[in-house]
């Protein structure tokens, strides 16, 4: 592992209040920002570092309007334009050989650097997320090996921290936040634990539809990390949520949404198993962007 990677470094001495509920206001605009990433990069890209999302929309509404894809969706992207108005895409990451799409953001009215993994769209992501062998991080601490894979080759892992680093010298009192939905989920929930052993700051990982993406020593591990949170939002029975099962565990708090309410569960135990097992996450509908959101607009907290 190299040493932008190495995560035996000893544990930062700050105690964050992990039982501090994040807002929903924050999580929706983070996933906003995610669905933002599914097409960028492809189908439209900022031109201008200092061009804002505000900006950029207006400048691709018409690109937008013409994509292959649900109103739902052109409908959110459209209003980036006002719910992120002073946001910047100040980097977007593109790795062909292992499909890694990451987009670091800088949102100077809330003081938020993110960044943003996009999800599984091609049939690589799939031979990483179908990948269930595990990779030793340390002692017993083992995680997916097509996540970690995908994350750490030609570099993409320590790219990113060095982006982030940077970042920090220049917005030193700036929030960092990791996200993405479904494999960006899995990639961003890894990241952030690497990131956390890289930097003093708090890391917080707001996580969509993710797939369970270590052992029960990465649990025990990731959530004594005294610098990094991770909220995992779910959408009622989202069958991905679910895999893999065999030895894997999730982290951190879930916020479970359904088209009537919301349930948190803090430090999510395994003795909950049945309610996040493939008994009654088997839907593969719920797993939709989209629909994640329209729930997330139905439930406020």
């Amino acid at each position: 592992m190299n040493k932008t990677t190495d995560i035996s470094s000893s544990d930062i001495k700050l105690n964050f209040n992990k039982d501090v509920m994040i807002s929903h206001e924050k999580v929706l605009d983070l996933l906003r920002i995610t669905l933002l990433v599914y097409n960028y990069g492809e189908e439209f890209k900022v031109i201008n570092k200092d061009e804002t999302i505000e900006q950029f929309i207006n400048r691709a509404s018409d690109k937008i309007e013409n994509l292959d894809i649900s109103e739902e969706r052109k409908k959110i992207l459209l209003n980036l334009k006002t719910t992120a108005c002073s946001g910047k895409v100040c980097k977007f990451i593109s790795n062909k050989e292992t499909d890694v799409q990451t987009g670091i953001t800088i949102n100077d009215k809330d003081k938020r650097i993110c960044v943003v993994f996009r999800g599984s769209e091609s049939l690589y992501d799939w031979y990483y997320d179908l990948n269930i062998f595990k990779h030793t991080l340390s002692d017993n601490i083992k995680v997916h090996k097509g996540f970690y894979t995908q994350l750490t080759n030609n570099g993409v892992c320590g790219s990113l921290i060095e982006e982030v680093k940077n970042k920090l010298k220049e917005y030193p009192n700036y929030e960092i936040f990791i996200t993405g939905h479904s494999l960006g989920a899995a990639l961003s929930t890894l990241f952030g634990y690497i990131l956390s052993h890289n930097i003093d700051e708090l890391v917080t990982v707001v996580s969509f539809a993710s797939p369970r993406v270590g052992n029960k020593y990465w649990k025990k591990a990731f959530e004594k990390k005294k610098n990094l949170m991770h909220y995992r939002v779910t959408n009622n029975k989202d069958i991905v949520t679910a895999f893999p099962t065999f030895r894997y565990r999730h982290v951190g708090t879930n916020i479970r949404v359904t088209d009537t309410n919301v349930e948190t569960f803090f430090n999510y135990q395994d003795n909950s198993w049945y309610d996040f097992s493939i008994f009654r996450c088997w839907r593969i509908s719920d797993h939709s962007g989209d629909l994640y959101y329209n729930n997330l607009i139905k439930n406020t907290w």
